[in-house]
């Protein structure tokens, strides 16, 4: 007999347009972000937020089907917001930005159930092909 605890979150499928909230501090970072993914006719930008207050009430108003978090973003760093986004109802795919590359960063982000984990030196070449991947209903990913 399987615990209440034992019980997978669900977590709605994506298939088609992804809504994508944004969130980092760095103004002009997120600025050419936004741009790189305005391109994509299936990624629509939700909202953006530049600490973790704002992330997490974006979370909870928008709806997004997954956050581009940065790491190191004000207040609460991304992987405390994580695990308060994974308490509430809508559950959002979460892709964790950094500047830092390091395993221990990666498992930290894997041992979370995030859904990808990408270096901002890597963004243009590994986050489209992961939000690409969501939009076309595939649910498993490795950081």
């Amino acid at each position: 007999m399987q615990k209440q605890h034992d019980v997978p979150m669900h977590v709605p499928e994506i298939t088609g347009q992804v809504r994508v909230l944004l969130a980092d501090d760095n103004a002009y970072f997120m600025e050419n972000m936004r741009n790189m993914l305005s391109r994509y006719e299936w990624l629509q930008i939700v909202g953006s937020a530049y600490n973790s207050t704002e992330c997490l009430a974006l979370v909870e108003e928008l709806q997004p089907d997954v956050v581009v978090l940065d790491l190191e973003i004000p207040e609460i760093n991304g992987f405390e917001i994580t695990k308060r986004i994974k308490l509430l109802p809508t559950k959002p795919r979460i892709i964790i930005l950094s500047f830092y590359d390091e395993p221990e960063y990666r498992e930290g982000g894997q041992n979370l159930g995030v859904y990808g984990y990408v270096s901002k030196a890597d963004i243009s070449t590994n986050l489209i092909p992961m939000l690409r991947d969501l939009s076309q209903g595939h649910e498993s990913r490795s950081v």
